[in-house]
């Protein structure tokens, strides 16, 4: 995408979600030919750690992006640290500052194939998510994809 107006309204829309959700990142991983859904945007509440300069973490092995390949379209953890003993994921949580609860949402193409994760991260506590929440995850992402391909 080069339109900085669409990139504009894109960290709106995160920033408005992670305010109203009270969580303290958001971010979208746009599929790449060189990576593993690397991270295009990122909004950060107060207090909270970029995860863009982290080391580089095996996306290909999450639990979570393996859910949403065999066709889960969202994965809702209300405890990120109970939610899986997988090595990978524990350590991707100890590097992106220790993930409490999270909401991945996926976007496919016509074809099926994943375009896009949007992300909801709490950093500070376990919880459980509404459906509500969920469902403003879901319209946030299809918003932020048609900003992207417009």
């Amino acid at each position: 995408m080069s339109d900085p107006d669409a990139a504009d309204l894109i960290a709106e829309i995160l920033e408005e979600l992670g305010e109203d959700l009270e969580v303290q990142r958001v971010t979208v991983r746009l599929r790449a030919e060189d990576a593993v859904f690397p991270i295009a945007y990122e909004w950060l509440g107060a207090g909270a750690a970029s995860i863009r300069a982290t080391p580089q973490v095996d996306m290909a092995a999450q639990p979570v992006v393996l859910a949403m390949q065999a066709g889960a379209e969202q994965v809702a953890q209300d405890d990120c640290a109970s939610a899986t003993d997988d090595p990978g994921f524990q350590e991707m949580l100890r590097l992106f500052g220790g993930m409490r609860a999270q909401i991945v949402t996926a976007v496919r193409d016509r074809s099926g194939e994943i375009v896009l994760l949007l992300s909801v991260h709490d950093l500070v506590a376990p919880r459980t998510w509404s459906d509500i929440e969920r469902r403003w995850c879901r319209h946030a992402a299809d918003r932020i994809w048609q900003l992207e391909t417009s």
